[in-house]
């Protein structure tokens, strides 16, 4: 049985980092996006939903674990629509910019250190 999110291989998990890393790079624009437009008439705050998806796929040459992501632009009010229709809330805005960094920075330094113990493992230790 081969899988391709198989923990023990080298490289796993990467491509998985680095998909994490550009939702939260997606998520920041839509944020910033939404500070942007706080005074604008009508405007609906937004943001990104990740999903990831593992699927069981049988096959001839056996049977595989397939894992999928996708990322979708939501409409996501901070609050009741103020007297011009805004539902941007700055507060609400920066709390999740602010979570949002808090993750994206986590993510990264994960993201460094697993390359860094494969550079070493590559390099014999040197």
């Amino acid at each position: 049985m081969t899988n391709p999110i198989d923990s023990r291989l080298p490289f796993a998990g990467l491509d998985r980092l680095s998909r994490h890393l550009n939702y939260h790079t997606e998520r920041q624009a839509v944020i910033a996006c939404n500070v942007t437009n706080l005074d604008t008439p009508g405007y609906r705050a937004r943001d990104v939903s990740f999903t990831e998806t593992v699927e069981h796929v049988a096959s001839a040459e056996g049977d595989q674990l397939t894992m999928s992501h996708a990322t979708e632009t939501i409409v996501a009010d901070d609050e009741t629509p103020d007297e011009d229709g805004n539902t941007v809330s700055l507060e609400g805005q920066m709390a999740k910019m602010n979570a949002n960094l808090v993750r994206y920075r986590s993510l990264a330094t994960l993201l460094s250190r697993r390359v860094g113990m494969l550079r070493y493992a590559a390099t014999d230790g040197s």
